[in-house]
């Protein structure tokens, strides 16, 4: 009889801990890279027509990476616990140690620790990086359409900019600097003004809005009875003043850039039942959503944990533990939406579903004498 290493009851956690976090970080590398893409390729006409810096584009999206990680993580540890408890199953590993008189828990308790470990990560994002990186989101991206996204021309288009002014961009050199241009400024409907120049470059006055300055062109105004031209080297466009007054108004900010005290102060004092109830919803989404990690593990440990049977597919286990995680998400998406609609019932219900899903989870197991 083989005696075990008196170190045993370390070696096994740890092994079972990093044959879980491998794969969930594989899992989370490769679906953040995937849906990271899928969302830039939404901003990259910034850059193909319109000139944007490539710096510029890769900080704009870079911002989105927290508010991926709220949905990833959880299903990434999720796949890396169904994947680690799958090998053990088609590896006979699980029956090792099984066979060896050790309890399925002995190996659901590192993976425990893991979700736990993920669920204080969701808190970290969903309390602090998300609102964080919400606002300095929807900051660049008001910037970009109010100041500089305005003079983001596209090549080879008629560009409207603000109510009354149109501009045509033959061709781009560089992200500022212009050729071959044609403005029409309505601003005055009955003495409309139109430039054509061969050169232009776009530059930020004091106040921070941009102007474009036209080069080596002429200026056409047509009045009630004439038609007057000027030639010129050099022609300062205000473009705040054609930008309109709505344009010009400071931002106002959205509920996912709250804080969470922000939230519940704004739900307790708004008189708005809507803003109150999707207040409610936003706080009740930071505070409940991050939990979901652990009853997706209990899940997967449910299906994927039991003793091996001559006659049960490991594939089989993992679809059921794959449907459990689905119905779970999409219930937790359910909910909130009815919460943003008013519904008092699917406010507190939804609470009810990791404890639901735990049990459920818990019963499961306990038929297989997995958390027994």
């Amino acid at each position: 009889m083989v005696t075990p290493p008196m170190n045993f009851a370390l070696t096994l956690p740890r092994y079972v801990l990093t044959d879980v976090v491998k794969p969930t970080l594989v899992a989370l590398g490769i679906m953040l890279g995937l849906v990271w893409l899928l969302q830039s390729l939404r901003f990259l006409d910034l850059i193909i027509n319109k000139g944007l810096g490539v710096g510029t584009f890769l900080h704009l999206t870079l911002l989105l990476v927290p508010m991926l990680l709220t949905i990833i993580v959880p299903l990434a540890v999720f796949a890396g616990c169904c994947y680690a408890f799958r090998r053990w199953q088609d590896d006979n590993e699980l029956t090792a140690v099984l066979a060896g008189g050790h309890s399925p828990m002995r190996l659901l308790w590192p993976a425990l620790l893991w979700a736990m470990a993920a669920v204080g990560v969701g808190y970290w994002i969903y309390l602090n990086a998300l609102p964080a990186s919400t606002t300095a989101f929807k900051d660049m991206q008001y910037q970009l359409r109010t100041q500089e996204g305005q003079l983001l021309l596209e090549e080879g288009t008629f560009n409207q900019i603000g109510d009354n002014l149109m501009v045509y961009l033959k061709k781009r050199l560089t992200p500022t600097t212009l050729e071959l241009l044609l403005v029409h400024d309505t601003r005055t409907p009955a003495q409309p003004v139109t430039w054509y120049a061969r050169r232009g470059h776009v530059q930020l006055g004091p106040d921070g809005y941009p102007q474009l300055v036209l080069e080596d062109g002429i200026r056409q105004e047509i009045g009630k009875d004439q038609v007057s031209m000027l030639e010129f080297k050099s022609y300062n466009l205000d473009i705040r003043q054609r930008l309109g007054t709505q344009m010009l108004q400071p931002r106002e900010r959205e509920q996912e850039e709250y804080s969470l005290g922000e939230l519940l102060n704004g739900a307790a004092t708004t008189t708005d039942r809507k803003v109150h109830d999707e207040m409610l919803a936003e706080a009740n989404k930071r505070l409940l959503w991050p939990l979901t990690p652990l009853p997706l593990v209990l899940l997967a440990a449910a299906w994927l944990l039991r003793a091996p049977r001559r006659h049960t597919s490991s594939v089989r286990l993992l679809v059921g533990a794959g449907v459990g995680a689905i119905i779970y998400q999409s219930a937790l998406m359910t909910a909130n939406s009815l919460v943003e609609g008013g519904s008092a019932v699917a406010l507190y219900g939804q609470w009810l579903l990791p404890v639901a899903t735990v049990a459920f989870a818990v019963w499961l197991g306990n038929r297989e004498k997995i958390f027994g």
